[in-house]
């Protein structure tokens, strides 16, 4: 069975909001098969940090990018991990999936043409109950993994 690989990008100013998206979304990765999820936290002392995050783009079928100014204004996230996704997205090898987590400059982005979380763009932020934002994103992504899955399912079976 073919393996949903999802990858956050996010800059590390914005770690502690990738930890409690994390929270949210656990039930879902843990009570489906064939999921797995990563993000650079997981690498261990002495990986080769170019190598690993290449091999995990190339792998992905789907991209959480958490979006603020700082993402916006990081090289990194941008020029490699963003890019990387455009580049698959346009041969359909995977879908991306934008959170906009502070006030910032996204509508002047390629994000201004994506349908992003939470509801309306609405920044995590300035949402006043996380429990309600969490959760809104947390099934918005699990009705985006339901629906790559079932790709995944139609094209093995052509």
């Amino acid at each position: 069975m073919l393996n949903l690989k999802i990858f956050i990008s996010y800059c590390h100013e914005d770690e502690s909001y990738k930890d409690e998206l994390l929270k949210y979304i656990k039930p879902i990765i843990d009570n489906q098969s064939n999921i797995e999820l990563w993000h650079d936290r997981l690498m261990k002392t002495g990986d080769e940090l170019k190598n690993i995050i290449n091999n995990e783009l190339e792998e992905m079928s789907l991209m959480i990018c958490l979006i603020s100014a700082d993402y916006l204004g990081s090289n990194f996230c941008i020029q490699t991990e963003l890019k990387a996704a455009l580049e698959q997205r346009k041969i359909n090898k995977n879908n991306i999936f934008p959170i906009i987590l502070r006030k910032c400059g996204w509508k002047h982005t390629v994000f201004s043409d994506l349908l992003c979380q939470p509801l309306d763009g609405k920044p995590v932020k300035e949402w006043g109950d996380k429990d309600d934002v969490y959760t809104d994103i947390a099934d918005a992504l699990a009705d985006v993994i339901k629906s790559l899955k079932s790709d995944n399912t139609v094209k093995k079976k052509l």
